[in-house]
C-alpha cells in the first residue's frame, strides 16, 4: 500500500491509498428510508459477512448528506482511524470500518479540506472517546466510477430513492458523469450493530441545544421545535403528510429525568418507545455521556450574537452551525448503550446557504413561531397540545 502526503499541520502525514482492485456487492436488505449501502472486497478474498444492519437516513429536516456510506470489507495492510486524538486499530480485512465518499454537491467541501477542518478544529473540542473514529485514505478513482456505474444500475432497476435520483460519487474522471474533483475518502470507526445479539443502532440530530439569540424575548418554542412546526405547515400547504410532534432538544440537557424520557421515547420511536425498561437505559446513558454538554455549552460560547448579527465567515460561528447538525450514533445492546458523534460536515455559508439561514431565522420570527403565534388551523391549537419548550 502506497502513501500520500496531506497538507495541513493536524493532519496525519501518511494518507493510505486504497488497493484499485476492489470490487463492490450491494447490500440486499433494505428498510425504509435507508441509505445506499455496499461492500468492498478483493476478488480472492472470502470477506467477513457482517450483521444485517439498520441505518435510518437523515430526516427531511436537515439537507441530504454529502457522502455515502460503504461497507468496506477487504485483505491488505492495516489503516488507523484516530477521533480526537484517539486511535482504534480495526481488523486487517477492515470488516468494521465503514468508507464514506462525498456526493457532487456544490455546497461539500473537500474531504481534504473536510478532515484537516475536523482534525484542526473540532477533534480538540471534545476529550477522547465521545467521536466517532475516523481517518483520512486516497480512493481510487476506479472504485468511484464502479460505484457509479451501480448507482446507476439502481436508478435503472428502480430501487434507488426517488429523493437521490441524479445524485452520483464525486472523482469519476469520466467526462459523461457530474465532474468534481476527489481523492479522498474517510474510514470510519463502524458503528454497525450486530441484530443477532439484539442490538440496534440510533441515529439523530439533537441540533440547538441552546435558544437562538435572536428569538424573541416572550418566545414560547426553541428553534428547532419552531422549525419543525414551520415546516409540517408548509408540508401541509403542499398536501403532504407530516409529524408536528418531535424531539425538543431542551429536554435532553434539562438535567429533569422526565422530561429527558420524553426526549429519547422520540428518538426510539414505537414501538421500542413502548418499553420502559429500554427508554430508562438510554436516557441513562444519554443523562450521563458527555457529549450533550458539551454540545450545548460550545453551542453558546461560539455563536452569542446568533443568525442575524453574527459574522457568518467567522470560524466560530461556522463551528457553531457544525455543531448544531451533527450526528448522535447510539448502538444499543442488551447490556450496553455506546454514544458516539459524528458527520461533523464543513459548513461555509457559500453557495446560497448562508441567504437561507438569514431567511428562516427572519421567518420564524416575523411568522410567529417563535412565539406560537402563527397564523393557521393546526392540530397543536386544541386544548392542551399546545408545544411549549422549557429551558
Amino acid at each position: 500500500m502506497s502513501t500520500v502526503p496531506a497538507t495541513g499541520p493536524h493532519a496525519e502525514p501518511p494518507v493510505p491509498v486504497l488497493p484499485d482492485g476492489l470490487t463492490l456487492k450491494k447490500l440486499t436488505r433494505t428498510i425504509a428510508r435507508i441509505k445506499v449501502i455496499w461492500r468492498i472486497s478483493l476478488p480472492q478474498a472470502h470477506p467477513h459477512t457482517p450483521p444485517q444492519t439498520d441505518l435510518s437516513e437523515y430526516t427531511n429536516s436537515t439537507p441530504p448528506p454529502s457522502e455515502i456510506d460503504l461497507l468496506a470489507t477487504t485483505s491488505g495492510e492495516n489503516g488507523v482511524a484516530k477521533a480526537n486524538g484517539v486511535n482504534f486499530q480495526p481488523p486487517t480485512d477492515y470488516s468494521h470500518v465503514l468508507l464514506r465518499l462525498r456526493k457532487c454537491l456544490p455546497s461539500s467541501e473537500s474531504n481534504l479540506l473536510a478532515y484537516e477542518y475536523l482534525s484542526s478544529v473540532i477533534m480538540p473540542l471534545f476529550p477522547p472517546g465521545v467521536m466517532v473514529g475516523q481517518t483520512l485514505v486516497q480512493v481510487p478513482s476506479k472504485l468511484i466510477s464502479r460505484a457509479n456505474d451501480t448507482l446507476h444500475d439502481l436508478e435503472e432497476s428502480g430501487v434507488r430513492p426517488s429523493h437521490r435520483l441524479n445524485l452520483y460519487l464525486a472523482g469519476d474522471p469520466r467526462p459523461s458523469e457530474q465532474h468534481m474533483e476527489e481523492h479522498y475518502a474517510f474510514l470510519l470507526e463502524d458503528m454497525t450493530p450486530d441484530t443477532s445479539r439484539g442490538e440496534f443502532l440510533l441515529e439523530f440530530k439533537a441540533k440547538w441545544l441552546v435558544q437562538s439569540p435572536n428569538a424573541p424575548v416572550e418566545w414560547k418554542r426553541c428553534r428547532n421545535c419552531a422549525l419543525r412546526l414551520r415546516k409540517y405547515a408548509k408540508s401541509l400547504k403542499k398536501g403532504k403528510s407530516a409529524d408536528w410532534r418531535g424531539l425538543c432538544p431542551f429536554d435532553l440537557v434539562s438535567g429533569d429525568t422526565k422530561r429527558a424520557c420524553n426526549g429519547v421515547k422520540r428518538i426510539l420511536g414505537y414501538p421500542r418507545s413502548e418499553d420502559e425498561k429500554l427508554v430508562e437505559r438510554v436516557t441513562q446513558a444519554l443523562m450521563s455521556c458527555s457529549q450533550l454538554s458539551i454540545l450545548k455549552e460550545l453551542q453558546a460560547h461560539l455563536d452569542p450574537l446568533g443568525i442575524l448579527k453574527a459574522n457568518h465567515k467567522s470560524k466560530e460561528f461556522l463551528t457553531a452551525m457544525t455543531l448544531r447538525d451533527c450526528t448522535f450514533f447510539v448502538k444499543v445492546s442488551p447490556t450496553d448503550v455506546q454514544a458516539r458523534l459524528g458527520d461533523f460536515d464543513v459548513k461555509s455559508g457559500e453557495g446560497g446557504k448562508s441567504d437561507y439561514w438569514v431567511r428562516v431565522e427572519n421567518e420564524l420570527i416575523s411568522e410567529g413561531w417563535y412565539n406560537g403565534t402563527e397564523e393557521g388551523d393546526f392540530p397543536w391549537k386544541a386544548d392542551g397540545l399546545e408545544v411549549v419548550c422549557r429551558v
